[in-house]
């Protein structure tokens, strides 16, 4: 988020309420919302392979990939992954003799994943009940600046995020003929964000230093769709659909503002409702032996979303105008070593951000891209334990200021299935 909003922010949220739900840039209204974006990996065997498992998946992270994938689990099993993301943002102001560079960076370890997957007897095809808590969407980010000459004019600022949102579902897989399974996750969309944001600043004998801090609770309901069919022994095509996802934003904030020593102080509360668009996946997987290459493909146009209480209607269009359609690119292989029970796996994903770029605090000097790579380890053939890392980054520059921050994100995931 560009320091020309966040900035702005700050005097915004003294005047409105109904501020807090924005950054404002000098070109322009532009909207940031959390909630969009920001998926967060789920399951150690997904993300070997770059999450490229909407045609392949075999666990009970099919819950959130593809819930026809729930199929696939022939024994009652039980679930569990952790995550451990280190992220990090590297800022560099390029003007004149006094350029600087800052960095931040911090860690969390969570629970990423929790589930328990239960077949049904069947006369005849296969019947899987799932039921689960995934962690979809991380919030944890940071962001850093320094700029000016001292003793002429200085800038410094540090903006951190912490939080996310976890989907609790319901789910079941059904094959409807030999090579056709439906299946359908019911989704309870729960999660919270604590943002902080401090800004100090120092020009013409004017020192001034903005704090503010904003916790907010998301939640929602939602439905998620999916089919797999086997073409041939060697290929099997995946797809999914995500509803729309109406999404209540409660946030409670405070500012303090300091300005030559004065010091003024404000809190206050805010709620709205965000209706997220349809999000698609589609899959294709390749078969060989033991050796296993899927390719998917993910859209959802973010320039859809729609704030839906009457006051902030009016900010859709800045809505519209600051978020664009993204294009996903997966692309994941695996490869069993049966006589040692040992999985490979490793994957790459084109992860554009979905920001339209019509601003110039919201330039994209190089696009999201990660690289993973995975281990699996059958133990006593009824517990699997995988292992796997993810690195992602991306770069933006902010015009205005001729500021360009580079984002990392170090990911680490251990999961274990358990299998009755």
């Amino acid at each position: 988020m560009a320091i020309s909003r966040l900035l702005k922010l700050s005097v915004l949220m003294t005047l409105l309420f109904a501020a807090m739900l924005y950054a404002q840039s000098s070109s322009g209204d532009s909207l940031y919302e959390s909630s969009a974006d920001n998926f967060f990996g789920v399951g150690g065997r997904a993300v070997g392979m770059s999450e490229a498992v909407t045609v392949s998946v075999l666990d009970g992270t099919a819950l959130l990939y593809n819930p026809a994938g729930l199929v696939r689990v022939k024994r009652p099993e039980f679930y569990g992954a952790l995550s451990h993301e280190r992220v990090k943002c590297v800022s560099n102001w390029r003007k004149g003799p006094g350029s600087r560079a800052a960095t931040d960076d911090f860690a969390e370890t969570r629970l990423n994943s929790l589930s328990l997957t239960v077949p049904v007897p069947t006369y005849r095809g296969s019947l899987v009940l799932a039921f689960g808590v995934n962690r979809a969407k991380s919030f944890d980010r940071t962001y850093t600046f320094a700029s000016g000459t001292v003793g002429i004019y200085t800038e410094n600022a540090l903006e951190q995020a912490t939080g996310g949102v976890r989907e609790w579902s319901a789910g079941a897989g059904m094959e409807i003929s030999p090579h056709l399974a439906v299946g359908t996750t019911l989704i309870y969309y729960r999660g919270d964000e604590d943002y902080s944001w401090d800004y100090q600043s120092e020009a013409d004998f004017v020192w001034r230093h903005y704090i503010d801090e904003i916790s907010s609770t998301y939640s929602g309901v939602g439905i998620r769709l999916g089919m797999i069919a086997e073409v041939n022994p060697y290929l099997t095509l995946g797809l999914t659909i995500d509803s729309p996802t109406r999404y209540r934003i409660k946030q409670d904030y405070s500012q303090v503002t300091i300005i030559n020593g004065i010091r003024d102080e404000s809190v206050g509360s805010y709620e709205y409702d965000l209706q997220h668009p349809f999000s698609f996946n589609a899959g294709a997987a390749l078969r060989i032996k033991t050796f296993t290459l899927e390719g998917d493909v993910g859209y959802t146009d973010w320039s859809q979303l729609e704030y839906k209480s009457n006051a902030d209607k009016p900010n859709n269009k800045s809505l519209q105008k600051y978020y664009s359609d993204a294009v996903q690119l997966r692309l994941g292989a695996e490869y069993v070593i049966p006589q040692y029970g040992v999985v490979l796996r490793g994957g790459f994903k084109h992860d554009p951000l979905p920001i339209a770029g019509s601003l110039m605090s919201s330039q994209i000097e190089k696009n999201r891209n990660s690289f993973s790579a995975g281990l699996g380890f059958l133990i006593d053939k009824i517990v699997m334990l995988d292992i796997a890392y993810a690195r992602a980054s991306y770069t933006l520059y902010d015009g205005e200021r001729d500021v360009s921050s580079k984002y990392t994100s170090d990911r680490v995931l251990l999961s274990v299935g358990y299998r009755i």
